[in-house]
Order: structure tokens, then sequence, then C-alpha cells
């Protein structure tokens, strides 16, 4: 086997056996792979074998299931995939609690169900992808179009179910809460669909504090920075679930106008604050429309930070 595998297997410690199985059958066929056996410690100290193993490596291949959209390791992966330039490739090892999530996060990529089913059913489907992947280009180019560079990024942010939007009277019904929900509960209050003139909330649910960049690219085209601003004046989060707007801000809520059609959330988690500068100066102004050029400079300042000091969280709703 090289030295420089070609995969690198992104999977939650827990799913270990299923993974290793079909790890296992992917080397058979002489496939060069690169997994770690025993359980990766994440957090601060993030191992320096993973990161030169995604650099070297051409294509991530995710294990998709409930335990893995929690996983602290797998969406530091993710990013060192997104950072260096990688193509992935997911695949389902069982039905996933979070659909809204997951359908989100494989849309425009080709994914592969494993389940329960046996290797000659999900075996060359996975083979057929891996020839394309090894032999293409990377999908993540370093684009110059920076809403190719904000797509990226909401691609790289959304395998997880850590942010949702809520109805505006939900979260005065005792949602503001800070306890953390265990892994698989619902998002309480969650909603994707809002007509025009709803007044929305947006529940951001995080295991430690740290700090908030919020982006929305509404159906105008327009992306606004709705943290900070004069929705969210402060970018600190404390651990549990945050409610957005803040409390004693200028709004109570976000009110739904424009067109028809979907909007898009990225939330940015950093430990330290970003030094970006983007509040408005006049409550008038509630939140920055940002520029291109903004745009370029949130990709550059992320791809310049450490994979473990930041999270990327996304969702979306529809207006009708």
């Amino acid at each position: 086997m090289s030295d420089r595998p070609e995969i690198f297997v992104s999977y939650s410690s827990r799913d270990a056996e299923k993974v290793s199985e079909i790890v296992d059958i992917l080397k058979e066929k002489d496939y060069s792979i690169w997994q770690d056996r025993e359980r990766i410690h994440g957090g601060q100290n993030y191992g320096p074998e993973i990161v030169r193993a995604i650099k070297d490596a051409k294509v991530l291949m995710v294990m998709c299931s409930n335990s893995s959209v929690r996983s602290k390791n797998v969406k530091q992966e993710i990013q060192l995939a997104w950072k260096y330039d990688l193509s992935y490739l997911p695949l389902i090892l069982e039905p996933i609690a979070y659909t809204e999530q997951i359908e989100y996060w494989l849309e425009g990529w080709q994914w592969i169900e494993i389940l329960d089913q046996p290797p000659s059913i999900w075996l060359p489907g996975v083979e057929i992808s891996l020839k394309a992947l090894l032999e293409g280009r990377p999908f993540f180019t370093g684009p110059k179009d920076p809403l190719k560079a904000l797509s990226h990024l909401r691609q790289v942010a959304s395998y997880t179910d850590q942010i949702w939007p809520i109805p505006a009277e939900a979260s005065s019904r005792g949602l503001a809460t800070r306890a953390l929900r265990d892994l698989g509960a619902p998002q309480e209050g969650a909603m994707h669909s809002f007509s025009l003139g709803s007044r929305v909330r947006i529940a951001i649910e995080t295991e430690d504090p740290c700090h908030l960049l919020l982006l929305d690219q509404g159906t105008s085209g327009n992306i606004y920075c709705l943290c900070p601003s004069h929705f969210a004046p402060s970018t600190r989060l404390e651990r549990g679930r945050n409610i957005l707007p803040q409390k004693g801000s200028f709004y109570d809520s976000f009110v739904v106008t424009g067109n028809r059609g979907r909007e898009h959330l990225l939330a940015i988690l950093t430990k330290e604050p970003l030094e970006l500068d983007w509040m408005p100066k006049s409550p008038g102004l509630p939140a920055r429309i940002l520029t291109p050029e903004d745009i370029m400079l949130l990709e550059k300042t992320l791809k310049g930070l450490d994979p473990g000091s930041w999270l990327a969280l996304s969702t979306w709703f529809d207006i009708v």
C-alpha cells in the first residue's frame, strides 16, 4: 500500500466495527485507504498525523450516521478537506434522524447508501464513484466567485443539527433554555417554511462557549451578516441553546421579507472572535450587506485558522 493513501476515512468511533468491515472490503480491491483504527481524541490537540493524512489524500470518504453528525472529529476532518481542496464521498451507514440536514449536506454530491445491504449491492457504486473522484478534479478548487465560496462553506458546514429556525412565538414558550439536547433528540420548534411577514428567531446550540459569525443569504441574492449586527451585537455564545435576536438587542425577531424561495443560514463558531468588524455603525442599518471582497476575506481568514479552533453550522428555510 502507498505511504500516502489516496482515501481518508472520516467516521465516528461508535461506528468503528461497521466502518472497518467496509474499509477491509475496499482494501481487498487495492484501494489505498487511511483509517484510524483507534478512537481519535479531538479538541484542541488535534493529531498532526490526521492533518498530514488528509492533506496528502485526494478523497474524504465520510461515513454518515446519527453519531457522526455530532462528532467534532468528523466536522474537523470535513473542514480540513475543504482547506486542502479534497473531493468527498458520503456513505450512508444508517437512516439519519436529522434528515433535513443530511439531505442539505449531500446536495450536489454522489452519495451511496450502505445501510444493511450486502457488498454486492453497494460496492459497484462505491467503485464507480471512487474512480471518478480519484481521476477527476477536486470539487473544492478555490473558487474566485464569492457566491461559490459561500456555497462551498455551507457544504462544509451543514453536517449538523445544531442550528434551526423557529417561529418567534415558540422561543417565548420556554425554548430559550441552556440545556443541551441528547443525541437524536428533536430540534424543538424547528420549522423550515415561513410565510412572508412571519417573525422568526434562530436557535443555535453549542457544546462550549464560543464566538459567532452568522450569515444569511437571502432570496434577493444579498448576503447579510446577522451577527454581529443590531439583531445580535455580542458575538459571545454560551454553552447550550442560544436564541437570536439576543435579549436587549434593538430588534426582538427577524421579519421574513423579500421574495419567495430559500434562505440559507451559515454560522461560524470560533474560540476567539474573528477580527472582521462587520457591525453596522447605525441602528437604522440593522445588518451589514456583505460585498464579494468580504466573502473572500472570510474564506481566507478561515483557511488560515487551525481546524480545531472553528466550527461551521448551516441550515435553511423556505419563504412561501
